[in-house]
C-alpha cells in the first residue's frame, strides 16, 4: 500500500509542477504580448510625429501654408510626444526585442534624462504651436528649427540607428 501512495503522491507532484510550468509559459507569453502592443503602438505614436513633423517641414520649405493646420499639427505632436512617454516600460529595448524596437537600453539607464529631452520636446512643440498662431513665417520656421532639433537630443541618446 505505501509504494502505491508514494507513487500517486509523486505522480500528483509532478502534475502540479508541470500546471505550474505551463501556468509559467503561459503567462510570460502573455506579458511579451503586451510589451509588443506596447512597442507597436509607441512606434506608431513616433510615426505620427514624424509625419507631423514632415507636413510642417513642406510648409516651412515652401514659406506659405495654412499656418491654422501647422498649430493643429504641433498640437498634435505634443499630444503625441505626451503619450510616447508613457509607452517605455522595462523590458521593451533593443537587448529585449532586437530588430522590434530601437529604444536603446540608455533610456531606462537614464530615465531621468530621457524624460527631460521629452519634457523639452513638450515644450518646443507648444512653441511651436504659439508661432503658427503669430502667423509669422520667420519666426514660425525658426521654432521648427529648435523642435527639430529637441527631437534629435532624443533619436541621439536614445534611439539605434535605423538600417
Amino acid at each position: 500500500m505505501t509504494r502505491k501512495r508514494l507513487a500517486f503522491a509523486l505522480s500528483a507532484a509532478l502534475l502540479a509542477a508541470s500546471g505550474y510550468i505551463g501556468l509559467g509559459s503561459l503567462i510570460t507569453g502573455a506579458r511579451a504580448d503586451d510589451l509588443q502592443s506596447t512597442i507597436d503602438t509607441r512606434r506608431a505614436t513616433m510615426k505620427d510625429i514624424a509625419a507631423q513633423m514632415k507636413a510642417i517641414y513642406a510648409v516651412v520649405d515652401a514659406k506659405s501654408g495654412d499656418m491654422a493646420d501647422m498649430q493643429k499639427r504641433a498640437l498634435q505632436m505634443k499630444a503625441d510626444i505626451t503619450k510616447a512617454v508613457t509607452l517605455f516600460p522595462a523590458g521593451t529595448s533593443t537587448d529585449d526585442f532586437p530588430d522590434k524596437t530601437h529604444a536603446l537600453p540608455a533610456i531606462w539607464k537614464d530615465m531621468d534624462s530621457f524624460k527631460a529631452d521629452a519634457a523639452n520636446l513638450q515644450t518646443q512643440a507648444d512653441k511651436l504651436a504659439a508661432a503658427a498662431q503669430g502667423g509669422d513665417m520667420s519666426v514660425f520656421a525658426a521654432q521648427f528649427a529648435t523642435t527639430g532639433k529637441a527631437c534629435g537630443t532624443c533619436h541621439t541618446d536614445f534611439r539605434a540607428k535605423l538600417n
